[in-house]
This record gives C-alpha cells, sequence and structure tokens, in this order.
C-alpha cells in the first residue's frame, strides 16, 4: 500500500469544490493543483493550514497510526545485526555472536543473524564459524549501497514477521542511527552503547548494562513489555568464540521482490577512500596521553619512543581537543574500546570516561605527577612523574 494511502491528510473528493485554496495556502508547497489537490506526504508538515482554509471543508486529518509494538509473549531468539566492512564481516559481529552465544545458552535459544545487502553467500561460512546456528540473508540489487532508511525497513518487516526476542546490534558508525531508526519503527526500547549484557535469572529479562550520568554509575536496563529487547554494544566489548570450522547454520534467503526503496533518499555518487596510519584494534602496545602532556614537543618524543617499542600513540578526550591526538585514535567512552597487551597512560588522569575505553587491557602503567590520580586506581604499576621527565628517562633506557 503506498503511503499516500495511509497519509493521516486525505482529500474527500465528492466535497472538493477544485477551488484551489488549499494549494495557495500551503506554506510548504505540499499541494499541487491537477485536476484535483494532491498532497506530497515528503513535503507536507501536517500543520493544518490547508484543512482551516478550505471553504468546502474537504480535507480530513486524523492522528498518524504509530505501528503496533510487538509484545513480548510470543517472542522468540536471539539475533544479532550483521555489519560488513568491504569484503569482510566487521569485528564486531563476531564478538555480538560471541555473546548471543552465551546468552542463548541460558535461555535455552540459538543465535541467529540478519545480514542485509547485495552478494552476501560470501559471508555465510564465516558467520557459521563464529556461532550463528540460522542466518537470515536479506538480498537485493536495491541494498547494493548502504542507505539506512531501506535497510532498516527492510530488517523492521523481518523483525515483525519472526519476531526475535532479543536484538544486538554493533554500536558503530552505521549501527548507531540504525539501531535508532529500527527501535522507532518497531516501537520498542533501545539501550545504546552497552558494555555488558546478561539474563536475570528470575525474570528472563535481557540486561542491558551501561555507563550513565557521565559514567559516574552503572545503569541496569530493561525493556519488560515489548520485543524485541534491543541493546548497541561497542566493538572490541564482547569476546568472540574461537572459530568451529565444523558448524554449520540453516541460511534462509527472504524474498525481497516486493520491497520498494525510500524515493526520499537517492545514492549520487560513492568514493572510496583509503585511510592510512595506525590501527588501534590489533594493537598489542597503546601509548595513550592525557592532558598532562601539555606540548607538543613531547607528543614528538612519546611518539619515538613509541616507534622503537612498536607502540600506536592514542590519547584521551582531552589531549583530541588540545590538538595533540587525531580524532580517531580518540579512546574511552565517547571514543574507541581497546584491548591491547599493554596499555601505557602518560599524562591522563583516568576519569571514568576514558578508563572505560581500557577495561580490556591486560596491563595499564601510568605516569601521571599526581599521586591521587584515579587512574593509579586501575594501573598495574604506576610511575609519580610529569610526562616531561618520564619520556627523557625512557628514551635512555631504551638506547
Amino acid at each position: 500500500m503506498a503511503i499516500k494511502d495511509t497519509f493521516a491528510l486525505q482529500l474527500r473528493r465528492d466535497a472538493c469544490t477544485q477551488c484551489g485554496i488549499c494549494a495557495d495556502s500551503c506554506p510548504f508547497g505540499a499541494i499541487q493543483f491537477n485536476e484535483y489537490p494532491e498532497v506530497d506526504p515528503y513535503s507536507c508538515r501536517l500543520c493544518g493550514t490547508c484543512v482551516q482554509a478550505c471553504p468546502a471543508e474537504a480535507w480530513d486529518m486524523q492522528e498518524a497510526v504509530s505501528p503496533v509494538a510487538q509484545p513480548a509473549v510470543s517472542a522468540k531468539g536471539i539475533w544479532v545485526l550483521a555489519e560488513t566492512e568491504g569484503d569482510e564481516l566487521a569485528p564486531v559481529t563476531r564478538e555480538l555472536l560471541g555473546k548471543a552465544t552465551e546468552l542463548g545458552e541460558k535461555l535455552g535459544q540459538m543465535p541467529e543473524v540478519v545480514l542485509a545487502g547485495n552478494k552476501l553467500q560470501r559471508f555465510v561460512p564465516e558467520l557459521e564459524r563464529y556461532g550463528a546456528c540460522r542466518i537470515h540473508l536479506l538480498e537485493s540489487e536495491k541494498l547494493e549501497a548502504f542507505v539506512e532508511e531501506n535497510y532498516a525497513e527492510v530488517v523492521a518487516q523481518l523483525v515483525r514477521e519472526l519476531q526475535p526476542e532479543i536484538l544486538l546490534v554493533g554500536a558503530t558508525p552505521k549501527g548507531r542511527g540504525l539501531s535508532a531508526r529500527l527501535a522507532a519503527l518497531l516501537q520498542t526500547g533501545l539501550t545504546a552503547d552497552c558494555t555488558q549484557l546478561d539474563i536475570d535469572a528470575d525474570t528472563l529479562l535481557l540486561h542491558q548494562i551501561r555507563p550513565a550520568f557521565g559514567g559516574n554509575l552503572m545503569a541496569t536496563i530493561t525493556t519488560p513489555n515489548h520485543r524485541p529487547q534491543m541493546a548497541s554494544v561497542r566493538p572490541g566489548i564482547m569476546k568472540a568464540l574461537q572459530p568451529d570450522c565444523a558448524k554449520k547454520a540453516e541460511v534462509i534467503a527472504h524474498d525481497l521482490s516486493s520491497f520498494v526503496p525510500d524515493g526520499r533518499v537517492r545514492l549520487l555518487s560513492e568514493m572510496e577512500e583509503t585511510i592510512g596510519g595506525e590501527s588501534l584494534s590489533d594493537s598489542k602496545v597503546i601509548v595513550g596521553i592525557g592532558r598532562g602532556v601539555k606540548k607538543h614537543e613531547t607528543v614528538a618524543q612519546i611518539r619515538q619512543w613509541a616507534e622503537r617499542i612498536g607502540a600506536v600513540v592514542a590519547g584521551s578526550r582531552a589531549a583530541v581537543e588540545a590538538g595533540l591526538i587525531d580524532a580517531k585514535m580518540q579512546i574511552g567512552q565517547t571514543g574507541h574500546t581497546v584491548l591491547p597487551d599493554v596499555y601505557i597512560a602518560i599524562g591522563i588522569s583516568g576519569q571514568i570516561q576514558h578508563t572505560a575505553g581500557i577495561t580490556g587491557a591486560k596491563k595499564i602503567i601510568a605516569i601521571n605527577p599526581d599521586a591521587a590520580a584515579p587512574i593509579f586506581n586501575v594501573a598495574d604499576y604506576g610511575w609519580v612523574m610529569s610526562a616531561e621527565e618520564a619520556i627523557v628517562q625512557l628514551m635512555q633506557g631504551d638506547k
């Protein structure tokens, strides 16, 4: 059914006198006059001006009907919304599959994956190896390019049809917007940027745990009355399973022949950009700099030392705002979550907004002139010294 047929503003042609006053009065130019006035639902703001201006009272405007929320009674299944990066699965997909497997064991349900796009068969073997028991393919040439509106619509249709209990999404640049749009379409809740997920033993509800109030406390959120229970999880938080090459999954290719892409959005062009430089996702040693590193000269010395020991240099939000570190190398609640073998914090105070991104580090070494700095509470080793003094000794000791 076309959106015009279900739009809240409708014309009663039997009452219309074809005077054209409604078209002239519309402040948004949303009414075009042919034989009869026709409203463009994508331009109309439902302001009601045409309804008031019409002398024949031919326009009817009703409250828009929201989609009916999915009840909790019949929902079953733990779904992961998979994401791809070029010809590879995004790492967060493997991580979410590991968590979905763990949650499924507590609920007696199996982990499933939904993957939207085009030419998807090549991703099936890897999804199988990392724990997917059932794979839903939403495959169409109309989904060749990632358009959030189109992806959200096809996934929402499938969710309404099959009614999963839980839907997990990666809190990536793509996943953040897509998950929010899905939650709105499905009339359910969404807890963004979760750091922990668990099943309540008594209620069997998904506990969606994330930092709140600037990271000063951990909030546990549940969705008792609507399904699916939705949560997005930042990459690097969960643990992927060890791949099992013998594992096979049921693969279901869903028919999208009747899917009509959103007419409001058109892809004009695409340009692939190669981004060079260091990667935080697979770095074994990371040196993080913070507000306590005050000079670009000190940063340059730290980079020289880091290069000698095979480390990557990143930083806190304060270092990014000071122009010492590129924003793509920011670690913390509003940046990356990292899992290095060793994290060396230089001049970082250790507020929860930053330490939320380094909880997965195997060893943390802190260098700070303030002995009472919070970073020492999470560090395995500490050195009470300014960044300038420390880097001189580190450079000498490395010779």
